[in-house]
């Protein structure tokens, strides 16, 4: 398949404004464009994010509060999927007649410019690991990748790289994002239902998914996961190549190993043994992630032994079960996990990855429609850890009322009734302080877990020790 490189040129674009700006994904675009030499500013809450550094690194200092002053003198205002027409810069833009264009069409556009050369990595779950894995083995194969990623990639130094060659990307289903998105390769890890408030079932997420495989040209590919039924239900114009642990698969595994926070295989393609793979990660869904990146370096024609290399020397993602430090003999970990699934598979791959060591899972429910809709799926994922903590919700901006402690309550209360011991408190200072009492003379690990703020209790945990 002709998978070609693109060419880039910045277009007469002379200052781009981003509207929430220290977002996970539109903060990597912000770098990527300020790296292609045009003028970047940007405005959103006076909180420390992760990001924060990151745009500081790429020369993007002028970050203040929302204000009509911000937009005065731009050629195009780029906002986040979580800001209305009702923002005072987005309806500022518009009067003035200046081009406003939401995150995933901005990056859409980036990618229309990139066509021949383009990579998308979508799923419910894993589209960050998987596309952070992507571009670090781009790197190592000097394929000088652009890559827009949801979290910090530590051998990138960055959510975010310019550079002249594929183009890898991760594409969020939620709200059908990925729509704007017109891929050479589309990869899809898995497909779930998730985000309640948005989609009405499997049914309707399914659909979105075929919408976004449609858009896959002729002499493009689709890669997915054929052990899972509704992946193989995927119809494409382009050709499909399937990766799983099943020997059906054109890519899969066998020999999987786990120890303490390693994993080992055999990649095989097609009943051919292609090596021995290593790479820092815990868990099936992570074996799955690398071979999916292994069937795209198939395709790219990349020597196993550089795919080899690069795992090997993958320094993992922000947030995807991060090593902070530890407290005595009590090792700190943080993990993004937020839906049943992702909780099931991480504590799961945790406790396989480090069998005799007690488990605290320190978890803070990440919105009120989804905490609903998955409450009973909580409880039970949650009883794969030895202990649990619970924080209050933390609730979204875009939900209305707070029932965040009356389910946080009640979340507490089905996983007593499973058996397991839960301790209940409301704030982040709160969790710290009971675990540096209670717990930091033991041995064993601390997991803290959620898409909210919930590292922090980790960070001070680890701050609190130095």
């Amino acid at each position: 398949m002709a998978f070609g490189r693109g060419s880039w040129e910045v277009r007469p674009v002379q200052k781009i404004h981003f509207v929430g700006i220290k977002g996970s994904g539109i903060s990597a675009l912000a770098q990527v464009y300020a790296r292609m030499g045009c003028e970047v500013t940007g405005s959103d809450t006076d909180a420390v994010f992760f990001t924060d550094e990151l745009l500081r690194q790429a020369g993007i200092t002028q970050v203040t509060g929302p204000s009509e002053k911000n937009v005065q003198d731009a050629d195009i205002v780029c906002h986040s999927p979580a800001y209305g027409d009702d923002h005072i810069e987005i309806k500022k833009a518009k009067e003035l007649g200046i081009e406003v264009l939401s995150y995933p069409q901005m990056l859409g556009r980036l990618m229309d410019g990139h066509a021949e050369a383009a990579i998308t990595v979508s799923g419910t779950h894993g589209k960050t690991t998987t596309t952070s894995m992507i571009a670090n083995m781009l790197l190592f194969s000097k394929l000088d990748p652009l890559a827009i990623i949801g979290s910090k990639n530590y051998n990138i130094g960055s959510n975010g790289r310019y550079g002249y060659g594929h183009m890898v990307a991760e594409a969020c289903e939620y709200r059908r994002s990925f729509h704007n998105y017109s891929p050479k390769i589309a990869i899809i890890n898995n497909i779930d239902f998730d985000h309640p408030d948005y989609f009405s079932g499997i049914d309707d997420v399914f659909e979105a998914f075929q919408t976004f495989v449609d858009k896959v040209p002729q002499d493009g590919a689709l890669i997915t996961w054929g052990d899972q039924a509704l992946c193989r239900k995927l119809v494409s114009k382009g050709k499909v190549h399937y990766f799983g642990l099943k020997h059906t698969n054109d890519i899969y595994a066998t020999d999987v190993k786990e120890r303490r926070g390693m994993l080992s295989f055999m990649a095989w393609e097609q009943g051919q043994q292609l090596g021995v793979v290593k790479v820092r990660a815990i868990g099936e869904h992570n074996v799955l992630n690398v071979l999916a990146a292994i069937t795209l370096s198939r395709i790219l024609e990349i020597p196993f032994a550089t795919v080899q290399e690069s795992f090997a020397e993958f320094g993992g993602v922000y947030r995807r079960f991060d090593y902070l430090g530890h407290i005595g003999q009590l090792e700190v970990y943080d993990d993004y996990a937020h839906h049943p699934s992702e909780i099931e598979a991480t504590l799961k791959a945790v406790k396989r990855s480090f069998p005799n060591d007690h488990l605290l899972t320190v978890f803070q429910p990440h919105t009120i429609s989804r905490t609903m809709a998955f409450l009973d799926e909580f409880a039970d994922a949650l009883t794969l850890s030895d202990e649990v903590m619970l924080v209050k919700i933390y609730q979204s901006a875009r939900e209305a009322g707070d029932r965040a402690e009356e389910l946080t309550n009640l979340l507490a209360e089905k996983i007593a009734e499973r058996g397991k011991t839960v301790h209940l408190v409301n704030t982040l200072d709160e969790g710290t302080e009971w675990i540096r009492k209670q717990r930091a003379a033991q041995a064993g690990l601390v997991l803290t877990m959620g898409a909210g703020d919930i590292r922090g209790i980790g960070e001070q945990l680890i701050s609190v020790h130095a």
